[in-house]
């Protein structure tokens, strides 16, 4: 009987070999009812297996007493198979029907039956039996059981092949395999009846279960993994938005704490008042960092957060670096060395701001955990070999801190973990800026690494490849900062074309003054239009050099604006070139509007450099008088410098009440409308549209016109960027999103918000260009007026009628509030922004 061993032992193998995962890392399915229901069966198949070989080892050696529990543990073995066999095929079918739940009950009661036959034969054999040459008999108990299994195998059979016509695709074929795995056990089972030492049971399971691997369970397998690893990525996404939302949610109240404490340090002079002020902004500035690194987290975590590639000027960055750790580390008493190459190049390309988010994150965790002695920030720099135009950058941040256990640095990269939790507790952070740090790295193909030494301190370093503008050597970095603030001072166009002539075609009157303000210098004449029937009507009358058309315009947006301009034979502009002005940069956008039939595009907010390039590409070459760019006449520089420096600083002291204000990045605007006195126009234009537009874009919003809401929405995400409002600018570019994609659920839930933090910009505003309107000129409204309008204003904020309290407010702009109302004046205006009418009511009940 050793070939009966032998087969045991084959099928044995092969049923570990296909199912290896299945039986021994059953916890990695845990989560799916058939497969571990599966891996019983399996078991059961293999107990069988194993007797099959101690069947052939035991009669062998002629032990017939445990060849006697041998042939027990057979029997019960087979009952067990067939049992989670019945159980495997219902649930895997998840048919909740009277076939099922009889064909469960068959299968429990076929086990019970086995089990209870097995007991009773060693008392009395009715089911096998040995002679004294240790002979196997079988009783006719065994042949009623053996017809059992195969009538349960048949059940099985039939019931999958019940299923089999409802179901579709993949299911289909696996459902067959499971019909013809019942039938082919079964039919062998019954040939093996008269013939008790032929294994073929044994090689229907090991045929059934390869068939079963190959064509079910390996697909189901990957099915349920692949729909585990979609609710994984669902979760993670619903964590990443949580986390999002909270994190904007949570700093709209900060902001409104620190611009109040703000305010209680401009105004208060009480020494006690304000050490309590400064403290709770040092507090406040912290639990705002805190909520933006949840913020970038969960960025990264639903992969927003994108990598920009831009010129930028190392020495500006490094100057910016060095000014915000210096500060740190002066309030610690630490020593702060600087170690840069003075030949690294200066002008690089990479993303500018990422690179100074990692590099201030290793830098302040440094002085975060150095107690005394020094940090030591270094930058050099290799060239790559064989490119003239790429080097890498190598940034080390080392200092003389506590260290980091080597057991801990694992911790040193897990979100939301903090090393030595115990000794760091009053150490402020979420444990998320290594993490940030280092997926930021990843993101740009760099990889953070770190020595450390318990109790001597640690060095952070990483290597980064950027590309090189100009080979313009860093040296002293302070100079060569001072030095491109200088020459950005001494700019000048690049070319001049006062013969020139261009028509500039956009819905929005802000893009149309900065695209005048960017082109001041060139002499260029500029026509505007503020439609694309406006365009056309201009079109008609006069030939242009070049036309910008806006994409998203109301009415007629600037594709169809092109195609009714091409399309007229008469038309002195049909062959001008036509560029395509988009605040959509998205992959593939040339493609578009090339196709379209523009000659190029521009992004917004427009690049002052990129467009004058683009002009220079398209102009006419005899109307390009070309100019030397950094030329200027000294006597010029030294009076023209002084007026102009004079300018900008009474500019940038009118820009006060915005420094500190969340909401907007004055740098940023000041850079997009390329200069200080082009600035402050186009965020007038920016308040005083403000109410309009609000009431456009609500009005559209209450008809549910969803294409003109999408429209305006647009052009106001296009004047938020110009002025430096990026946030609120992405939060209207994905308002912009959903009314193109239809999805009107997304418009609902986030109008609201939208707009109350649309409406809340103008008491900013307000205290800008309090200052604008000639006072002397206007009547100051007397006690009577004043007392009137404040009563009047009470009555319609208690009937919450905005538009009345909006009008009252109107009517009193034409007078000169007197300045012992102005205070009281400019509370009640900004109530009025938020809508604020018990703050309303309660400000004027208090003043009477």
């Amino acid at each position: 009987m050793q070939w009966y061993a032998l087969v045991g032992v084959l099928a044995a193998a092969v049923l570990i070999i296909e199912n290896y995962d299945i039986l021994f890392r059953g916890n990695k399915n845990r989560q799916f009812p058939e497969i571990k229901i599966y891996r019983r069966f399996l078991c059961g198949i293999m107990a069988y297996y194993i007797t099959d070989i101690l069947w052939g080892v035991l009669d062998s050696l002629h032990l017939t007493t445990l060849l006697y529990i041998d042939t027990v543990v057979y029997y019960v073995a087979m009952a067990v198979g067939v049992l989670f066999w019945t159980q495997y095929v219902v649930t895997y079918l998840g048919e909740e029907n009277l076939f099922g739940r009889f064909l469960e009950n068959a299968g429990r009661f076929c086990f019970a039956t086995v089990v209870t036959v097995t007991v009773i034969n060693f008392f009395y054999p009715i089911l096998f039996w040995f002679d004294e040459n240790g002979t196997y008999h079988a009783s006719p108990a065994r042949h009623i059981q053996l017809i059992f299994q195969i009538i349960l195998l048949l059940l099985t059979s039939i019931y999958t092949l019940r299923a089999i016509p409802h179901a579709e695709g993949s299911s289909k074929n696996r459902y067959r395999t499971i019909f013809l795995f019942g039938l082919a056990v079964a039919l062998l089972l019954l040939i093996q009846l008269p013939y008790p030492f032929l294994p073929l049971y044994t090689i229907g399971y090991m045929l059934g279960s390869c068939l079963l691997h190959a064509f079910v369970i390996s697909n189901e397998i990957d099915e349920l993994i692949q729909r585990q690893s979609e609710l994984a990525i669902a979760a993670n996404e619903a964590k990443s938005s949580f986390l999002s939302n909270m994190s904007h949610e949570i700093r709209t109240p900060i902001n409104s704490v620190l611009g109040m404490n703000e305010m209680v340090l401009r105004e208060s002079d009480d020494q006690n008042i304000l050490a309590y002020a400064e403290s709770i902004k040092a507090a406040g500035n912290t639990l705002l960092g805190l909520v933006n690194d949840i913020l970038d987290f969960s960025k990264i975590e639903a992969g927003k957060m994108e990598i920009i590639p831009v010129d930028y000027d190392l020495s500006s960055v490094l100057n910016d670096l060095v000014n915000m750790v210096q500060t740190r580390a002066d309030e610690k008493g630490l020593l702060l060395k600087l170690n840069f190459n003075p030949n690294t190049p200066k002008q690089l390309h990479g993303d500018e701001i990422r690179f100074k988010q990692v590099v201030t994150n290793i830098l302040t965790n440094a002085v975060k955990y150095t107690e005394k002695g020094s940090v030591t920030f270094a930058v050099n720099f290799q060239k790559i070999p064989g490119s003239d135009d790429k080097v890498i950058l190598n940034v080390s941040v080392s200092d003389t801190g506590i260290g980091i256990k080597q057991e801990d640095m694992e911790k040193l990269f897990s979100k939301f973990d903090r090393i030595e939790e115990k000794r760091n507790r009053n150490i402020e952070g979420t444990g998320l800026g290594m993490n940030i740090t280092s997926r930021l790295l990843e993101m740009m193909n760099s990889r953070l690494e770190v020595n450390s030494v318990y109790g001597e301190g640690s060095v952070f370093y990483f290597s980064l490849e950027q590309d090189v503008v100009a080979w313009e050597n860093l040296g002293n970095y302070e100079e060569s900062y001072r030095a491109s603030i200088s020459k950005r001072r001494k700019y000048t166009a690049k070319f001049y074309a006062p013969k020139a002539v261009v028509l500039m075609v956009d819905d929005n009157p802000m893009n149309l003054m900065v695209f005048k303000s960017l082109l001041k210098q060139t002499k260029i004449q500029i026509d505007t239009a503020e439609s694309g029937d406006e365009g056309l009507a201009l079109s008609y009358d006069k030939k242009y050099d070049i036309v910008f058309l806006d994409h998203m315009m109301p009415k007629k947006d600037g594709i169809e604006t092109l195609h009714e301009l091409r399309a007229r034979e008469k038309d002195p502009n049909r062959d001008t070139p036509m560029i395509c002005l988009t605040a959509n940069a998205i992959s593939g956008a040339r493609e578009q509007y090339i196709t379209a039939g523009f000659n190029d595009y521009l992004t917004k907010p427009i690049d002052s450099s990129k467009l004058e390039e683009m002009i220079m590409t398209y102009l006419p070459k005899d109307k390009i008088e070309e100019v030397d760019r950094w030329q200027l006449d000294e006597d010029a520089e030294n009076t023209d410098g002084q007026e102009d420096s004079s300018e900008e600083q009474d500019i940038m002291d009118t820009l006060k009440p915005l420094k500190g204000q969340e909401w907007i990045d004055v740098d940023l605007g000041l850079k997009n409308s390329g200069a200080p006195e082009a600035y402050l126009p186009l965020l007038k234009v920016f308040y005083e549209s403000l109410d309009s537009r609000a009431n456009e874009i609500e009005g559209f919003y209450r008809e549910e016109n969803w294409n003109d809401y999408t429209i305006k929405v647009h052009a106001l995400k296009s004047s938020a960027r110009i002025i430096g409002a990026k946030d609120f600018g992405e939060d209207a570019q994905l308002l912009e999103n959903a009314g193109k994609g239809g999805d009107i659920e997304y418009i609902r839930k986030n109008h609201e918000k939208f707009m109350s933090d649309y409406l809340s910009f103008k008491a900013p505003l307000a205290e800008v260009f309090a200052s604008d309107e000639d006072a002397d000129e206007k009547p100051e409204a007397d006690a009577a007026q004043m007392e009137d309008a404040f009563e009047r204003l009470r009555r319609a904020a208690d009937e919450m009628d905005i538009e009345l309290v909006e009008g009252i407010l109107a009517e009193l702009d034409a007078y000169r509030i007197p300045e012992s109302e102005q205070e009281l004046w400019n509370k009640l205006k900004e109530a009025t922004s938020k809508f604020d009418y018990d703050t309303i009511t309660e400000l004027l009940e208090k003043d009477s």
